[in-house]
């Protein structure tokens, strides 16, 4: 008996365009769909990733087959300040987006499969020189979904498939605290008085802040494929809303401002910070004792915040034109309305000096992918494609913490197959403890600047991703 292993080489190349993240969504989910810009509601490549695409697309396959992809993003970027012109790169390492897609089809009709991707995530880096490190210099949200999912053909001309996604979210926001907009936790002194009316001069780092939490969550996946005839398909998709209510632990870290205070500052009537008090000192003696590891302010202590990964409808069509062509085009609604206030709640702190609340406002968005494919023979498959998406963040709530605009790409890929036969007395004797098997080279190149506007900060940010499946 003879067995067949059959692999690919996936060669993709992306022409410059501008691009923006769309909120803090991942459409990159697949070499294949990303060579023909995303599409493929109503056609899904055959490599496992319609459980992201279409689950209905598993419905019908034949034997199995597995996938495991990275998708590499390499974000450069930078801020220039309105007021005296000075630029700040971003600093972000290289980004690994994973998927994972495994797939049988159980009878002609039913197929199964599990898959693992990650549809939500941002992270951004930037150097503690920067204004906006008082927002978050160091930040990183992440969403993976693990997806059992199952897809039946219920008649020749309709295939329905659903998902249920266990999605496992973490966020990490790491900040500098100023201390002239810090409020004096002191009895006797007036509600909201800060440091700053003290003499204190903005931007004065006196605390570095540590937040980090992870909880999981339950979401849905529901697709379907309509077969008009041999060269017509169209398609839908839904995926659930997400909510994640997390809860971990902040940690606060005292960094000295090398002050000393110039005169007397009568506190209250009988109280007086005299001059050339070291403020370091100040901070931690008797009556602020503000890092205090049992009593103060800025004790390691609970932290909890809710964010909402939003819902997403897609619909496609797919329409096969002669010597092998394939025209394909999607549609994409995200509720990204449901991400409008952040809150970070510090339940141990009464007075809420420490909670922070981010008005983000964020809006439903539109999606417009087209593509096309050529099989130009059983070796070969050419792709290529264009993308539109809107951006979610209203211009008044754009900051480099979440870098976000309108998004437009174009993308071209190709494919080779190549088809191996092996005997069973022939086959390769398996590795031994210790080897390593090395991936086959991959080629795509993608480049894709972002110009951001960031009102609050009164600069422009820009952003540069290089990324490769």
């Amino acid at each position: 008996m003879q067995r067949s292993v059959q692999y690919a080489l996936m060669l993709c190349a992306a022409f410059p365009a501008l691009v923006g993240a769309q909120g803090f969504a991942i459409y990159e989910q697949g070499a294949c769909a990303m060579g023909r810009a995303g599409t493929g509601v109503a056609a899904p490549c055959d490599d496992g990733s319609a459980m992201y695409f279409n689950p209905a697309g598993l419905a019908g396959i034949k034997g199995g087959r597995a996938t495991i992809g990275v998708t590499l993003l390499d974000v450069k970027g930078g801020f220039t300040d309105d007021i005296y012109q000075q630029k700040t790169d971003l600093d972000d390492p290289l980004l690994a987006v994973p998927q994972a897609y495994v797939a049988f089809g159980l009878t002609p009709k039913l197929g199964v499969g599990i898959g693992l991707f990650a549809p939500y995530g941002l992270e951004t880096q930037w150097p503690l020189s920067f204004d906006g490190r008082f927002a978050g210099y160091d930040n990183i949200l992440r969403s993976v979904y693990l997806q059992p999912t199952v897809a039946y053909q219920v008649t020749p001309w309709l295939s329905l498939g659903a998902g249920v996604d266990i999605a496992f979210g973490s966020v990490e926001l790491n900040q500098r605290l100023d201390l002239a907009a810090a409020p004096v936790p002191l009895p006797g002194v007036p509600p909201g008085t800060i440091f700053g009316q003290f003499g204190i001069p903005p931007g004065t780092d006196f605390a570095n802040a540590h937040l980090e939490a992870t909880h999981s969550s339950v979401a849905a996946h529901f697709g379907t494929l309509v077969k008009v005839n041999d060269r017509v398909s169209f398609g839908a998709r839904f995926l659930t809303q997400a909510k994640f209510d997390y809860s971990g632990t902040a940690d606060f870290q005292q960094v000295p401002t090398g002050l000393v205070v110039p005169a007397d500052i009568p506190v209250t009537a009988t109280d007086t910070i005299h001059a050339g008090t070291p403020i370091d000192g100040l901070l931690g003696a008797p009556g602020l004792d503000l890092f205090n590891p049992t009593t103060g302010v800025f004790r390691s202590q609970p932290v909890t915040t809710t964010v909402k990964n939003p819902s997403q409808l897609a619909l496609g069509v797919a329409f096969k034109v002669a010597s092998g062509w394939t025209l394909l085009g999607d549609y994409q609604l995200t509720w990204w309305d449901s991400f409008d206030v952040l809150e970070i709640k510090f339940p141990q702190d009464p007075s809420g000096a420490l909670g922070r609340t981010l008005f983000e406002n964020y809006q439903n968005t539109s999606g417009f992918r087209f593509g096309a494919e050529w099989q130009k023979d059983a070796k070969w498959t050419f792709r290529g494609g264009y993308l539109y998406h809107q951006g979610a963040a209203p211009d008044e709530t754009v900051t480099p913490l979440l870098p976000e605009g309108d998004r437009n790409e174009t993308v071209e890929g190709s494919l080779r197959r190549r088809r191996l036969s092996i005997h069973p007395a022939e086959r390769p004797p398996r590795p031994h403890a210790g080897a390593s098997v090395q991936p086959a080279a991959d080629d795509r190149f993608e480049q894709r600047p972002v110009h951001i506007p960031c009102a609050p900060l009164r600069g422009v940010a820009r952003l540069q991703v290089l990324g490769e499946p």
